[in-house]
């Protein structure tokens, strides 16, 4: 026995169901079927945290944990995983009930019966014919020998024959000796029942259901993703009531955190943070429950695959996101600050506030776009921009917004996630400044129009970049006077070296002298803000030189074939 489950094992029920939440779906099966009460540990689980458990360790293997579940438990497992948007899927059905059927005949019998009958009738009717006997025309259809006669007004004959099947006999003959009027029922929805009608009723009973536990219809939860004016929010907070936080699931035993959302690697969040210091464990509790809420309204108004975990986890991480901007935004900083906002907050308007704050950016981002003379869309890529600005960009203009790692400095990063924290705005929001300095930077610098759609015709279908525009006009200007970007010759690298190098190395270092005369070129020719504006720009567009000419010889002219930073035609 190791440490762990020595510790979970010393604990009273209600702190072991604390302890299991956040472990991995494998963790949480073994430390439970190593407890004596595993059963009443099962059955205490919401049926949103047991069905993301056994999704996450594999149907085929969670057989175990399964077999503890509650018959009621199983009916939303169903509910959950069964559907494809409005069409039932007797596929994944018939995984449960394999994977049921392996924790005995009593289990899974118990849990079939509990299925809205509709949806059993449409499972029937893909594997069994079902005849009546006071209908001589219907049975005078019946060729196969293959039928089974339970009493003198029903027989049923086997169309489809696999390892479900069995189980399905097993089924109907246990409806037959357990409930009579439950079997007459079935056998005669079964035999008159269309198709569509039956589908209908149980996608209704199914979205009742799921109504109850927070997951509203498509329309309905469209609202989370509402846009509110940030600027407003405290007056917009202001007209909903304080939220008073209690168990909102009552006293059906199955109220525990719906959701595992506090996603690995998150615990150290400003919102974890602020929750685990102004809140004991039940309240702790109740607002995971109220996250869940949120989480399952991102679920349906995104129209997420239930059955998929990877997009449930997904969804689980973009609600803390979106939740952890809002509350950053709010507190400033301040720990104090955050609980008192957690207090007074609907966690929906805090995640409502999160997202808005990302529309922000995007909107900014197209009236940038639209600067450079471009249409801003989804997708857009600006190919004279410079990495990180280009790919950055692009992230922004996402009907999703998405940020850019490059721009945390990780030079040749590719990856682009979601927005996590108000210092990833505020990197965002930096990035947007130097690209919307830069059409002044050229214009004033350089005499260039970068908005001009003779700009972009220039450069159309050209593999030149910004930054190489302004640092061969920059390097031009040292060897021959002319601050213009027209190409070097090849036969010029040498003398471009001397000027912009400092002595020494490798690797080298740009020359003092020539990083003055740029700053005194910048200040002759941009104003205060402009400038500062395009500095960090600048720098960037300097340090991509200094590192292509770094490993360099003094004594030999360098290869212009190597050389990204410049523009360089052959002599």
């Amino acid at each position: 026995m190791n440490t762990q489950e020595q510790e979970f094992l010393n604990l009273p029920f209600r702190q072991k169901l604390e302890f299991l939440h956040g472990l991995s779906a494998r963790q949480r099966r073994d430390l439970i079927l190593s407890a004596p009460e595993a059963q009443r540990l099962v059955r205490s689980f919401s049926p949103e945290t047991l069905f993301y458990t056994l999704k996450e360790i594999g149907i085929a293997d969670a057989g175990d944990l399964l077999g503890l579940a509650h018959p009621e438990q199983v009916k939303w497992l169903v509910d959950l995983d069964c559907w494809q948007r409005d069409r039932v899927d007797l596929k994944r059905m018939a995984e449960w009930i394999e994977a049921l059927a392996e924790s005995g005949r009593q289990q899974l019998m118990d849990a079939l019966m509990e299925l809205d009958q509709e949806l059993v009738a449409l499972w029937l009717r893909a594997y069994v014919r079902v005849y009546r006997v006071d209908d001589p025309q219907g049975l005078g259809e019946v060729t196969s020998e293959r039928f089974i006669h339970f009493d003198d007004h029903y027989l049923i004959e086997l169309i489809r024959d696999d390892p479900v099947a069995a189980h399905l006999l097993e089924f109907v003959e246990e409806a037959f000796q357990r409930d009579y009027t439950y079997f007459t029922g079935l056998m005669e929805e079964t035999y008159w029942g269309l198709e569509a009608e039956l589908e209908e009723r149980a996608y209704a009973l199914r979205g009742t259901r799921l109504a109850d536990r927070g997951f509203p219809d498509f329309f309905e939860a469209q609202s989370v993703f509402a846009y509110l004016n940030p600027a407003e929010f405290e007056r917009i907070r202001a007209t909903h009531v304080r939220p008073i936080r209690a168990d909102v699931f009552g006293s059906n035993g199955l109220a525990t955190p719906a959701l595992a959302l506090t996603p690995a690697g998150d615990r150290s969040s400003f919102f974890n943070l602020a929750l685990n210091a102004g809140f004991d464990q039940e309240a702790q509790r109740e607002l995971r429950i109220e996250m869940a809420l949120v989480a399952n309204q991102v679920l349906v108004a995104r129209a997420v695959d239930l059955g998929d975990p990877e997009a449930i986890k997904e969804t689980a991480q973009l609600t803390h996101n979106y939740l952890n901007l809002g509350l950053e935004h709010l507190a400033a900083g301040s720990l104090e600050e955050a609980v008192e906002h957690l207090r007074r907050t609907h966690l929906k308007l805090l995640f409502r506030l999160g997202l808005s704050l990302t529309v922000d950016l995007r909107t900014r981002a197209q009236a940038v776009v639209s600067a450079l003379g471009l249409e801003p869309r989804a997708g857009l890529a600006v190919p004279y921009l410079d990495s990180p600005y280009r790919e950055a960009l692009a992230g922004f203009l996402e009907r999703r917004p998405r940020f850019f790692c490059g721009l945390e400095g990780a030079r040749g990063s590719i990856e682009s996630r979601d927005f996590e924290a108000v210092r990833d705005l505020h990197l965002a929001h930096r990035a947007l400044d130097q690209v919307e300095a830069i059409p002044a930077l050229f214009k004033r610098l350089l005499g260039i129009d970068v908005a001009g759609p003779s700009f972009r015709a220039g450069v159309a279908g050209r593999a030149v970049t910004l930054s190489q525009l302004l640092l061969t006009a920059l390097a031009r200007a040292e060897v021959d006077g002319r601050l213009e970007p027209a190409p070097l010759a090849a036969g010029q690298l040498g003398k471009v070296y001397a000027a912009v190098m400092r002595a020494g190395g490798p690797p080298a270092r740009l020359d003092a002298r020539f990083v003055a005369r740029v700053e005194e070129r910048l200040g002759a020719a941009l104003d205060c803000d402009s400038l500062s504006r395009s500095r960090q720009f600048v720098d960037s567009c300097l340090s991509l030189l200094e590192e292509d000419l770094a490993e360099l010889s003094p004594k030999a002219l360098p290869d212009p074939r190597f050389i990204r930073s410049l523009l360089v035609r052959p002599d």
